[in-house]
């Protein structure tokens, strides 16, 4: 009878042992999932932390080129993101449609140099997209009346469009978007007309391809302008909000 207990309190006691093991157990591996998700966490932020600057550190490049000082936008580099810009701006390419984003957005596939390790920076994708500038009426044409100045009309800064540049950098999976408005300001060629005559102003009035002076008989009217799109004279870029 005494056996007995003692075979009882010895299999308790096992019992007792095996639960405290099992709980041992499962804490360590709760522990351990714990710590396994705190690391992924801190890389995920980490690489957050990387895409994020990457982005940024790319769009500050690109707007370094775009604010490049050039006398006219023909000498800028023809690979460089100004004269990209230049082109996007004045060419084919059509406004923002937000029903039609895939057709009006546009991709600048220049912007990663050769030999750029994708397996160490992560990827870059920068995409642009320009709309009518809300804030100035963009009149194209128009008249110049007597006793007004002709630099006003040449010298006129047109911001016909804003545009905006999205740098996209994916690091491990993780990617950040960085994205810069801009608006441009541009100076046109322009035509003038008067009493069915295309002048010129070069100190004086002239008839095209004359050289005598043209004498503006005003009593005929007022000169017509018209800023030509086709032939920029000055091109220059400046963020849209400060």
């Amino acid at each position: 009878m005494h056996r007995k207990k003692t075979g009882d309190k010895n299999g308790s006691t096992l019992v007792i042992v095996v639960c405290i093991s099992a709980l041992l157990m499962a804490f360590a591996l709760a522990m351990l999932y714990t710590a396994g998700l705190l690391l992924a966490r801190a890389n995920r932020r980490l690489e957050q932390e990387r895409s994020y600057q990457l982005a940024q550190s790319f769009a500050k490049v690109l707007e370094e080129e775009l604010k490049a000082d050039y006398d006219k936008p023909e000498n800028a580099p023809e690979k460089s993101f100004y004269r990209y810009v230049y082109n996007f701006l004045e060419g084919r390419y059509g406004e923002y449609d937000p029903d039609h984003p895939d057709e009006t957005i546009f991709h600048y596939t220049a912007a990663l140099p050769e030999g750029v390790d994708t397996e160490k920076y992560g990827t870059i994708k920068v995409v642009m997209y320009k709309e009518a500038n809300q804030d100035q009426d963009v009149d194209m044409s128009g008249e110049l009346v007597k006793d007004q100045s002709v630099d006003e009309i040449l010298n006129n800064g047109i911001a016909r469009y804003i545009f905006t540049v999205e740098v996209t950098a994916d690091v491990g999976g993780v990617s950040y978007s960085y994205s810069t408005e801009y608006r441009q300001m541009a100076t046109y060629e322009v035509k003038f007309q008067h009493d069915g005559k295309n002048i010129v102003w070069d100190d004086g009035w002239h008839e095209y391809l004359s050289s005598p002076e043209y004498v503006v008989d005003w009593n005929k009217g007022n000169i017509q302008y018209e800023y030509q799109s086709d032939k920029i004279m000055r091109c220059e870029f400046a963020n849209a909000h400060e």
